[in-house]
């Protein structure tokens, strides 16, 4: 296909050709012809490109800021013409090529190259291109090759020295939010290989014609519920990457104590713990600022999930009104803290709202481990 260079080329060749047969300037008509003839020539001479077979192996798929990955790909050129193949490395700021190479026709190459993220975020790696071009750039011919692989930058955080828990009573445990395995009944779930038939619930399965089981929860297990505010602040990214860090403390701190936490971004994505740690990771490095995010229908969703021990709002720029709306949670949460970060004023908070403000992650830790919470 035409470059840009060689459209326009081409289009001044035709136009010069015009010209020159109109007024029969036959020195004209000559440079038209051949500017056109070029560009025709360069797309003949750049063809389609082969297919190429493409590998990708980053050493890590979850990294913190500042660690270096280690990428390897394999390639194989089905053609019989050579490419040039450049991997390609994006985030959700820029995007920059890495290590072009020629590869020869029919032939294999492998190459590792080396990243270094330096802020949190989701890198991809690829699509890999590969395609040839004219010597005057008159004329290019790419594809895209290959899968995309993500990389997680996770924000960095420190364990902090507790975490808030207002514990309450639930015998019937409509408050859940623990994993199966303790001793009060919560729902019947489909009989899975492993079970065991001692919980089989022989009634409900011959009514369904399918095996049910009863499943309990630990109704005791301490909750947390942590609220992330991903819409756009005056501090852009780098507001909302202290205020990720800041949750990723949390959630770190919750899930090491063995605490049951769910994050939520106010844009609408959310997760929990039950695969551990590092899918809540995930989520705090995904989160870009999102102007839809609406935090009065992330609080009302949150209002309308089962009771839990402790609900946390952290945010870059939120405001009394903001606090206002998070306080009205109080019939559903034993406990209540906002956490505003990076902020230049500090709202006024509800008395049913514990409210913590720092400049940047470093200072949150200290000032959360210094304040007076119920251990």
């Amino acid at each position: 296909m035409p470059t840009t260079r060689g459209r326009v080329v081409a289009g001044t060749g035709v136009l010069l050709l015009l010209i020159g047969v109109v007024s029969e300037y036959q020195e004209l008509a000559l440079l038209g012809g051949v500017a056109v003839v070029a560009v025709v020539l360069a797309v003949v001479a750049v063809g389609r490109p082969a297919t190429v077979t493409v590998e990708r192996s980053p050493a890590v798929v979850r990294v913190s800021p500042g660690t270096a990955v280690d990428v390897r790909l394999s390639l194989r050129n089905t053609g019989r013409r050579a490419v040039r193949a450049v991997d390609r490395v994006r985030d959700h700021r820029d995007e920059r090529p890495v290590r072009p190479r020629r590869l020869a026709g029919r032939a294999t190459a492998e190459i590792h190259y080396r990243i270094r993220p330096a802020r949190r975020g989701l890198v991809r790696l690829g699509p890999l291109r590969a395609g040839r071009s004219d010597p005057l750039g008159l004329a290019s011919a790419h594809r895209d090759h290959g899968e995309t692989d993500l990389i997680w930058v996770h924000p960095r955080w420190e364990p902090l020295g507790s975490v808030p828990v207002g514990r309450r009573a639930d015998p019937d445990g409509e408050a859940d939010g623990a994993p199966s395995g303790a001793l009060t009944f919560h729902t019947l779930r489909d009989h899975v290989p492993g079970d065991d038939l001692r919980h089989v619930h022989w009634r409900s399965s011959a009514r369904l014609d399918r095996l049910v089981v009863r499943e309990y929860i630990d109704v005791s297990q301490p909750r947390l519920h942590v609220i992330v505010d991903d819409r756009p602040t005056p501090g852009g990214e780098n507001r909302l990457d202290e205020v990720a860090s800041v949750a990723a403390s949390l959630v770190g701190t919750g899930v090491g104590a063995s605490m049951h936490c769910e994050l939520w971004l106010v844009s609408g994505r959310g997760r929990d713990s039950a695969g551990g740690l590092p899918p809540l990771l995930d989520l705090l490095a995904e989160a870009v600022p999102s102007p839809d995010a609406d935090l009065s229908g992330a609080l009302r969703l949150a209002g309308s999930r089962p009771a839990g021990d402790t609900a946390i709002l952290v945010g870059g720029a939120l405001d009394t009104a903001d606090l206002r709306s998070f306080g009205r949670l109080e019939h559903r949460y034993s406990s209540l803290v906002a956490i505003v970060v990076g902020a230049s004023e500090r709202p006024v908070a509800p008395s049913s709202v514990t409210l913590l403000s720092a400049g940047d992650a470093r200072g949150f830790a200290k000032r959360w481990n210094g304040a007076p919470w119920s251990r």
